[in-house]
């Protein structure tokens, strides 16, 4: 006889997974990923050891599994901003402080995510994740471009050159040892934006300070 789940039984292995999840991206968003001891999400979880190794075999898969999940999520609410029905430009804006501005606030998680040191497996996950991104931004630039409210050039280079961009930018911002958030957070968000903006030829004309243009005409 063929044993079959029954919905309670499916239902209560589905909530022990996710408790096991969450447990873990909160390590994660605490400490980085080197928080993120098998042990330790297994009693932020409340469940054993051995529990946790029939849900995920090892500590690498389970770091796969978070990364995968809150770059998803991230990556979802970008994607729908730049699918919105608003002029290209405010959407290439909306992009840029939304992913700057979330990374700032949730600079411990962010860093983890965009540089701490990973094995080769987080290392894809960062890479494809890095690509999806550059895909959204040149989406936003083909429509800008074909409107006529950005000037024309390569959108793969430029998207790229974004992409790459913000996460190298924030690196230092963002590191556990470093305090220049602390005081004016926004500022990092405001130049960036400005640099991706001058980038592909526009300005920010978002009520915020150009802060590159200011800086230069001082």
């Amino acid at each position: 006889m063929t044993y079959r789940r029954t919905d309670k039984v499916s239902a209560r292995l589905a909530e022990t997974r996710r408790s096991i999840l969450d447990a873990a991206r909160d390590l994660v968003s605490e400490g980085g990923f080197a928080a993120a001891q098998m042990s330790e999400v297994a009693r932020r979880a409340g469940v054993a050891t051995g529990t946790l190794y029939r849900y995920f075999s090892s500590k690498e898969a389970l770091c796969r599994q978070i990364f995968r999940e809150v770059s998803t999520r991230e990556m979802d609410l970008l994607a729908a901003i730049a699918a919105g029905d608003a002029p290209a430009r405010q959407r290439l804006v909306e992009v840029l402080r939304t992913f700057a501005g979330r990374a700032v606030r949730g600079r411990r998680l962010a860093y983890a995510l965009l540089a701490e040191p990973v094995d080769a497996n987080l290392a894809e996950e960062r890479a494809f994740f890095r690509r999806t991104h550059a895909e959204i931004f040149a989406r936003i630039l083909e429509d800008g471009i074909a409107a006529g409210e950005l000037p024309a050039t390569d959108v793969k280079i430029a998207a790229a050159c974004i992409a790459g961009a913000i996460p190298t930018a924030l690196i230092g911002p963002l590191a556990p040892q470093s305090h220049e958030l602390d005081e004016n957070p926004e500022r990092v968000v405001d130049d960036i934006v400005a640099f991706c903006m001058a980038g592909v030829g526009a300005a920010a004309n978002d009520g915020k300070p150009d802060r590159i243009e200011r800086r230069a005409t001082a």
